[in-house]
């Protein structure tokens, strides 16, 4: 398939520099930087262990945010407080 892309002029002659500096041609040049930003990103661990790491009730952090986050400033404060 074929595509028309706009670029500044700068922009095209710094990536038509790098495509020449790579040993590559400006499309390939340009099929590799889309390769790499729509590649799927690497998951960043085993969800299963990192739902393990909270305990207690399930709660909405949406919803019950400011709630959550006054209880634990208050507990907080009191533990200096003493």
């Amino acid at each position: 398939m074929r595509t028309v892309i706009t670029l500044p002029d700068q922009m095209h002659a710094r990536a038509k520099r790098r495509a020449a500096e790579l040993g590559i041609s400006f499309a390939e040049f340009t099929r590799r930087l889309f390769e790499k930003e729509l590649v799927a990103p690497e998951p960043q661990g085993d969800l299963e262990s990192i739902c393990g790491m909270v305990q207690g009730t399930p709660f909405d952090m949406a919803r019950d945010g400011h709630s959550i986050i006054g209880t634990a400033i208050a507990a907080e404060l009191a533990q200096r407080s003493v």
